[in-house]
């Protein structure tokens, strides 16, 4: 649920990013279409030649649609949208250049207003996206005091102009990262509700099966008690010896569920003992150590080798799982002859040693450094 939970949020996250570059891709595209071209049609004369603006203009285009594209096909420009916002700010200053003089700052100047949105289609990090608006307004300063306007005039309302323009496009970027934040904070909100809601649905399966459990502890040590009570069940009888152990290793596993949840070895272990115990052998088990959670195979492995020994017990049976410096060891001490489990996992050793009629399995993981 967790994991279900993780993906909402990076799904939130994908979906606003994937909105906003949307949004950005449309503006750059009617900021083309919409005024430049209309102004650089009416303006070309002020270019020298009149093809740089048109075919400036034609690059700018070809980003655009490039940047749409990968938009459609939920695609980013990783590592070369540096490149192309250099190659897109090369763009600008030669289209500038090739302006006469009189026309910088005015309508025929096209890229002054409609460059720093393709920084903020291709550089969504807020220090490279400053940087891009900043060079290009001292390289477009720059080429006024290169061809002498530095009239008080001119100065002013290039500046009104840059500055406009340049916080409106900040402005879309600060609101870009604000809306990124809100996504975040509102997926993590949404993990831990649904963990939340998996620890509530995990306490109460763990509480029904605890129930099922008692009850049948009940069904098992109450007739038992109350035979001892009677003097029907004598505690010498081996039988009631047997039946005492039983009820007592499933009430130790009872109380050791909280932590077997947590232990999927331990937890699997213990379904194996419950089946050998349904079929009358009176099972001992115990734990020591901590213990690292092997891999699935090693598992595997591990637990196929105490099914074989409990499968083979006739009446009764000792499990010990224990975690030892660098290895965990599962032993299985039984009355019965196993069959002998073969491991498939490299990092897993089976062995078995039998002697009177008694046979002492152990299977180890020990993973490799």
């Amino acid at each position: 649920m967790t994991g279900g939970a993780g993906a909402t949020s990076v799904e939130l996250t994908v979906r606003l990013q994937r909105g906003l570059r949307v949004a950005c891709s449309v503006i750059v595209l009617a900021i083309l279409f919409g005024l430049n071209l209309p102004n650089l049609v009416a303006g070309r004369a002020a270019y020298e030649p009149e093809w740089v603006g048109f075919a400036g203009w034609g690059v700018l285009v070809v980003v655009a649609a490039a940047d749409a594209v990968l938009v459609a096909r939920h695609r980013s420009w990783e590592w070369i949208r540096l490149p192309v916002a250099a190659g897109v700010l090369a763009v600008a200053v030669e289209m500038s250049v090739a302006l006469a003089p009189a026309a910088l700052g005015g309508p025929p100047h096209v890229t002054l207003g409609s460059i720093g949105w393709f920084g903020v289609l291709l550089l969504p990090r807020g220090r490279e996206l400053v940087a891009f608006l900043l060079l290009h307004l001292l390289l477009m300063l720059g080429l006024l005091v290169a061809v002498g306007r530095t009239d008080q005039l001119t100065l002013v309302a290039f500046g009104i102009s840059a500055v406009g323009v340049t916080s409106f496009q900040l402005a879309f970027a600060i609101a870009g990262t604000a809306l990124r934040t809100v996504a975040r904070q509102a997926g993590q909100a949404a993990e831990e509700e649904a963990a939340a809601r998996t620890a509530e649905d995990l306490a109460a399966v763990v509480h029904t099966d605890r129930e099922a459990r008692y009850a049948e502890l009940r069904a098992v040590a109450l007739p038992l008690l109350e035979g001892m009570a009677a003097g029907t069940a004598p505690p010498a009888d081996p039988a009631v010896q047997r039946a005492a152990a039983s009820a007592a290793a499933r009430l130790r596993r009872i109380f050791a569920e909280e932590r077997d949840g947590r232990d999927p070895l331990a937890a699997e272990l213990a379904e194996l003992i419950d089946i050998a115990e349904r079929r009358g052998v009176g099972v001992q088990y115990s734990e020591r150590g901590e213990r690292a959670v092997p891999p699935r195979a090693a598992m595997r492995d591990l637990l196929g080798a105490a099914g074989d020994a409990l499968h083979a017990a006739r009446g009764s049976a000792r499990v010990t799982l224990a975690g030892v410096p660098g290895a965990v060891v599962l032993g299985v001490v039984t009355d019965g002859v196993p069959a002998g489990f073969a491991a498939s996992a490299p990092d897993v050793g089976v062995s078995a040693v039998e002697a009177g009629g008694t046979t002492w399995v152990e299977a180890r993981w020990a993973p490799r450094s």
